[in-house]
């Protein structure tokens, strides 16, 4: 008897569930909450990097001086990237790259690294968001990309 009753009891319990079961598994379609998207990943934008690298006495351009483009997390020494770059022989950095989308808490530093082959000792530099020309140039309409941005300097380092 007691089988009985289990079995009848696995019946009406397996009945309700598959009738929950089948309605919570609606189509979605374009004209309810619009197309379906798989996206994987973070945001991101697109950075443009250009400037001029010179001597502040001279005003030549200083070749080989490592500029690192970096992001502050927040107002203490914490940055979540760092990208670096070389001035070419002309004292030009012209680069792009993808990273993190906030153009506020940007800067440039400049070390240079090779001493006397690019023309002396200079001194170590940075360039906040006050001393850099940020553009928003462009939007991909995209939920992934937030854009593309150019950041343009005029660096003018001093000799040690």
């Amino acid at each position: 008897m007691k089988a009985r009753i289990r079995h009848f009891y696995e019946i009406i319990a397996g009945a309700i569930l598959s009738f929950l079961g089948f309605t919570s598994c609606e189509i979605i379609g374009p004209d309810m909450y619009g197309p379906a998207l798989a996206e994987y990943g973070m945001p991101h934008a697109t950075f443009k990097l250009m400037g001029d690298v010179t001597a502040e006495d001279s005003g030549n351009p200083i070749e080989g001086i490592k500029v690192k483009f970096r992001q502050r997390l927040n107002d203490n020494d914490d940055y979540f990237n760092e990208i670096e770059t070389a001035s070419d022989k002309d004292g030009k950095v012209n680069t792009s790259f993808t990273e993190w989308p906030d153009a506020e808490n940007i800067e440039l530093t400049f070390e240079d690294v090779d001493g006397e082959e690019n023309g002396g000792f200079f001194a170590p530099d940075t360039l906040r968001k006050k001393d850099l020309k940020i553009e928003f140039v462009e939007d991909k309409e995209s939920n992934w990309h937030q854009g593309t941005y150019t950041i343009s300097f005029d660096a003018k380092l001093k000799k040690k």
